[in-house]
């Protein structure tokens, strides 16, 4: 009996793997992009750590913690959960005569969601001209990221 039970969830582990192969596999090459994006937010956030850092004289605002580290894989978790949700809809609901890759459209999102955080903590905390210009459209991250005031960092000269 113990070895029939071992046989059947074998067989139950392996049609599990194979339907999640099936649905991951193809988002794959999207997900790898996303991936870049959100690295690259990342080091654009910690820049942005050490710009203000540098700008307000505090040391410990400008270093790597593990729970933005954290939050970093969370966001990785959440758009790899979507990709491949996206990838379920469209091979169960969708029709393929549509011509509408799901997939494609999330994965160009996320990336534009990376683009313009990227740009926001790049504008934030600089004084030069584009950055001033982008800040009127952008959020200036500088407090969230790091946790020192503006007004601390407006009022140095």
């Amino acid at each position: 009996m113990n070895q029939d039970v071992i046989a059947a969830l074998k067989t139950l582990f392996s049609a599990l793997g194979g339907v999640v192969l099936s649905v991951a596999l193809p988002v794959v090459p999207y997900a790898s992009v996303c991936t870049l994006m959100v690295l690259a937010d990342a080091a654009t956030a910690w820049r942005l750590g050490r710009r203000a850092a540098a700008a307000s004289g505090r040391a410990d605002a400008g270093k790597l913690r593990s729970s933005r580290l954290g939050r970093m894989f969370a966001t990785l978790g959440r758009v790899y959960v979507l990709l491949m949700l996206a990838r379920a809809v469209q091979a169960v609901i969708i029709e393929p005569d549509w011509g509408l890759d799901l997939v494609r459209i999330m994965a160009a999102a996320v990336c534009l969601w990376q683009a313009l955080s990227m740009l926001e903590n790049e504008a934030s905390c600089r004084g030069s001209r584009w950055a001033r210009i982008a800040r009127r459209w952008l959020i200036d991250k500088t407090e969230r990221h790091t946790g020192i005031p503006l007004d601390e960092l407006r009022d140095r000269p």
